[in-house]
């Protein structure tokens, strides 16, 4: 008997269950747990942190609209084949080589690189290999406008430009730092349009400071290495400091691509070189008129390096006799640091500005002598006083129907131009890729091309023309 009422009571109870929680689904009660939907997550905290505003930020907001895309379109003429005549299969061979093309064709190819304005007047620092060939430019800014720029000068040899905005507005600018404070190891922005990613931002730190390096067979002196990521299109970007100063003009990079190596030119040296092109439209080259080479390396020197630097030659009158230098003179250091080879050492004394000096400490016979040198403005008339005594080359102006032209006038004995079989009666086309066609012309080119310690000239006998490259330090 009991234990049928026991299982009886069990079988109400349970019954009692099922009813009540049927009764509690129809009346809305929520149900167990386990059935439960997932809960909605915590809303964001859209509360703004200082902590985000770094100084990088910061630096960026301040100067990120003065940071401007370069477009440089050149104008390619193409020869379009004249239609034969006749038709026959000479006509179709010989027609196009012996007759003038009736048509030529243009289009526009585009290079892109970086620039930064550095006055609120529109004038933008770049780089000249991001301009040299382009015919026309258009510049980008950071709110999507575009304006047309001119180029106000370009100075190769340092790989430096600068251009001019067609418009009357006030820009935003880049005020510029220093670059010969530089500390190792302090952070620097990187801004640029790398692979047509308009304005982006890398961050780095000065890896070294008056860094040389090679490109291709050329020797790059002085310049800033930084592990900011650099890729092609940075070009003519700025280098910021950490306040968003501009320290540097981004140009240069190891192989094809960003390996944590790039190099900057110093604002220091951008500066008076844009300040030279703006006022001049070239930059004016300083002359102490001193020759240098290297002496024979040590045993167990490195390979490439130098044995010192031995002064060769020193120009009569030049500022150089005047501050007492000799030639034989071995010279130890020029502002305290001492020249790695003799092309580094033309190097720091062409990039003296004109009236500035520079103490050289050299050695004489084993004695310590000390020379003050100061650099005076290199005029066309002495720069071709120059081609003459080191190129051995004299040029006069002839008269023809429609213009002048330059015709070799001398060629000195065993000099390099005789080595190059130049001949008097020789007519000099082009200096350094600009035409020439007046002996003021020629020496005008001729001072531009000292700057870069190579003269080349085009030169034209009866209907052959070659180009011929001396050395012109």
């Amino acid at each position: 008997m009991r234990s049928r009422r026991s299982s009886s009571r069990s079988a109400v109870r349970g019954a009692g269950r099922a009813l009540a929680l049927a009764a509690a689904l129809a009346a809305g009660v929520a149900a167990p747990a386990a059935a439960r939907p997932p809960a909605a997550l915590p809303r964001a905290d859209e509360r703004a942190s200082a902590n985000r505003r770094t100084p990088v930020v910061i630096a960026v907001e301040k100067v990120r609209g003065a940071v401007v895309n370069v477009s440089a379109e050149e104008l390619v003429r193409i020869r379009v084949p004249s239609q034969p005549r006749g038709g026959t299969m000479g006509d179709l061979l010989f027609g196009d080589l012996f007759e003038r093309p009736r048509y030529r064709k243009g289009y526009a190819t585009t290079s892109l690189g970086s620039g930064v304005i550095v006055s609120p007047d529109g004038y933008v620092l770049t780089n000249n290999h991001v301009v040299e060939r382009g015919a026309r430019f258009r510049v980008g800014l950071l709110d999507g406008r575009e304006l047309m720029a001119k180029v106000v000068g370009t100075d190769p040899s340092s790989d430096l430009a600068v251009l001019k905005l067609d418009t009357r507005e006030k820009l935003p600018y880049v005020t510029t730092g220093r670059s010969d404070d530089l500390l190792i190891g302090e952070t620097v922005i990187a801004i640029g349009n790398p692979f047509g990613l308009a304005h982006t931002v890398t961050t780095g730190v000065v890896s070294a400071v008056h860094r040389n390096f090679k490109a291709g067979e050329r020797t790059m002196f002085d310049f800033i290495q930084t592990d900011a990521s650099i890729n092609p299109g940075n070009s003519g970007g700025p280098l910021l400091d950490i306040d968003g100063r501009l320290v540097g003009v981004n140009t240069a990079i190891l192989g094809d691509r960003s390996a944590g190596i790039g190099f900057a030119i110093p604002i220091d040296r951008a500066r008076r070189i844009a300040e030279d092109l703006i006022a001049h439209g070239e930059v004016r080259e300083g002359y102490l008129g001193i020759s240098v080479d290297d002496l024979p390396r040590k045993d167990g020197s490195v390979d490439g390096g130098s044995g010192g630097v031995r002064v060769t030659g020193v120009d009569p009158g030049s500022p150089g006799e005047r501050a007492g230098v000799r030639s034989g003179d071995r010279v130890e250091a020029v502002d305290g640091t001492p020249p790695g080879s003799a092309a580094e050492l033309l190097f720091r004394l062409r990039d003296l500005p004109i009236g500035r000096a520079a103490r050289l400490d050299l050695s004489r016979r084993g004695a310590r002598v000390q020379a003050t040198v100061t650099a005076v403005e290199l005029t066309p008339q002495r720069a071709a006083e120059l081609v003459q005594q080191r190129v051995g080359l004299r040029v006069s102006e002839e008269r023809v129907s429609g213009g002048t032209l330059v015709v070799v006038r001398s060629v000195a004995g065993r000099s390099p131009a005789a080595q190059a079989g130049l001949q008097p009666g020789d007519l000099v086309r082009e200096v350094n890729s600009a035409e020439v066609s007046s002996v003021a012309g020629f020496q005008r080119a001729a001072a531009r091309a000292r700057r870069g310690g190579r003269l080349v000239l085009l030169v034209q006998r009866g209907y052959a023309a070659e180009r011929i490259a001396f050395d012109f330090d």
